[in-house]
């Protein structure tokens, strides 16, 4: 009852006051600043269609949590109020109602908050270009983040202009398209103007510019690497094919000389080379294997002259991946990642499930250092219990889920999660160092990227490459030292 008389008394007030053809919209706004009760007379001088006065009705509105005079200036057309109120509305429904009749009424805001409640593209892509071409700043940052999240770099690239000058996420990733484009210097600029700001990742790429520089294949066959420690039984080359990927393997290399764990292994990792643009060839979905590959072959003339036994190469994305020497890993993968892939270089297998293609693979070979199989009578092979029981007895077996989805029981001697079940647990039992440790001074247990060649050439009847590249791997295998660049057959080896 209350509440219907104080209305009563607005709208007369109101009628009262708009019968006096003296108080003009400036006057009542006057009067409204000296009132305790201004809503009436702000409410007169909306009806004259005065801006400032529903603003300054919905900024009185909005502090005392009056629903009643925003609903009124909703009803009278004004959408920013529709935004407001539903910043008081309690039930999320007509929340959302509010906020999309503000979007539909123009609200640059209201426009931002209502794009973001759908996924779909074309939504979301409609609500926040209409907010950005009101230079809602927020809203423009956030329909570049939409275009460049589904890869439309082309559309993101002017509102990234507009707002780089404002916003260092804005300017790094402006900073990647230019270098990308091949502006390196527009693209040395943002990177530093990000840096400035305090951006993580721009100083980050500002560091890995100052250190290192592209090379091409050409150069590179030329330039004999420096020489590894006669302990590195393998002799890992990172390469990376892109400025994302470069500042990526840097990481990771960091990470790897400051890593207690993998001191004790007999492996070096060389500091990593950036390669000259499309150096390499690579694919997510290399020669339709639904994981990462690059054509190795353009880095052959690199391995003969470096004589390195592994390389690790570092591309746009795709499945990480190991074969035959070979690491492939995308600018996402970790340096947790990174060590997993390490461990298959010496045979180590996956932990988690396999799929049931791998798993009839790997289950029926029984060969894995880190497993054994339950077979008819007993485990198989024996030899890996007897190995591990030299190592640390007695030895207590853990079921893995490696075999699962071919209904094979496998085991591990870990009751923990290890770093070949989940690369993010990190955890190596040192058993599992004492194994990989071995097997690094084991030449026969090395598979490098001599036997990749080979199997490349082979394939591509390039005789005379292939047995130049099986003889290396027989003479890895045996455990003599080989020096690929010194070999007569080297100069004798066409290009083809």
């Amino acid at each position: 009852m209350m509440f219907f008389r104080a209305t009563c008394l607005a709208v007369f007030t109101s009628l009262t006051i708009a019968a006096d053809s003296g108080h003009m919209p400036s006057q009542l706004l006057n009067n409204a600043e000296q009132a305790d009760k201004p809503a009436p007379l702000l409410w007169v001088a909306v009806q004259q269609n005065s801006l400032v006065a529903k603003q300054r009705l919905m900024a009185f509105a909005e502090a005392n949590r009056n629903q009643y005079w925003l609903e009124m200036l909703i009803k009278s057309g004004y959408s920013p109020a529709a935004l407001t109120l539903s910043r008081l509305e309690d039930n999320p429904r007509i929340t959302q109602r509010l906020v999309r009749l503000a979007a539909r009424g123009g609200v640059a805001e209201a426009q931002y908050e209502y794009a973001l409640t759908r996924d779909d593209f074309a939504h979301r892509e409609t609500w926040l270009k209409a907010a950005a071409e009101q230079d809602y700043f927020v809203a423009q940052t956030a329909l570049a983040d939409w275009y460049l999240l589904h890869e439309q770099q082309s559309e993101a690239e002017p509102w990234l202009q507009k707002t780089a000058s404002r916003d260092s996420q804005s300017a790094f990733q402006l900073a990647y398209i230019r270098w990308q484009q091949g502006r390196e210097d527009e693209g040395y600029e943002l990177f530093k103007q990000a840096a400035e700001q305090h951006h993580e990742q721009a100083e980050s790429v500002l560091a890995v510019l100052q250190q290192y520089q592209p090379e091409s294949i050409a150069d590179l066959s030329t330039k004999p690497a420096s020489g590894n420690p006669a302990q590195c039984r393998q002799q890992i080359q990172p390469f990376a094919t892109g400025l994302a990927e470069m500042v990526q393997a840097n990481r990771i290399y960091q990470q790897f000389l400051a890593d207690k764990r993998l001191k004790s292994l007999p492996l070096c990792v060389s500091k990593p080379i950036w390669l000259a643009r499309e150096s390499l060839n690579c694919d997510a979905n290399w020669q339709g294997q639904g994981r990462l590959g690059c054509n190795i072959e353009a880095l052959e003339p690199v391995v003969r002259q470096r004589g390195f036994t592994h390389a690790v190469v570092l591309a746009k994305s795709g499945k990480a991946n190991v074969n035959n020497g070979v690491m492939y890993l995308d600018v996402g993968d970790t340096y947790s990642v990174f060590v997993h892939e390490l461990a298959h270089f010496v045979g180590f297998v996956d932990e988690y499930p396999l799929t049931r293609s791998f798993a009839k693979e790997y289950c029926a070979r029984q060969s894995a250092p880190n497993l054994v199989f339950l077979g008819t009578l007993t485990y198989a092979p024996l030899s890996n219990i007897e190995y591990w029981q030299s190592i640390e007895f007695p030895v207590t077996l853990y079921p893995s889920r490696t075999c699962n989805n071919i209904g094979v029981a496998s085991f591990k001697p870990s009751a923990r999660i290890t770093f070949m079940e989940n690369h993010d647990a990190k955890y190596i039992p040192p058993i599992y160092l004492s194994i990989w440790s071995s097997l690094l001074n084991n030449p026969k247990a090395q598979r490098p990227i001599a036997m990749n060649l080979f199997q490349h050439f082979e394939q591509a009847g390039n005789s005379q490459k292939a047995s130049y590249w099986l003889d290396v791997f027989r003479q890895q295998r045996t455990g003599l030292t080989t020096d690929p660049a010194a070999d007569a057959m080297t100069e004798n080896i066409s290009a083809d």
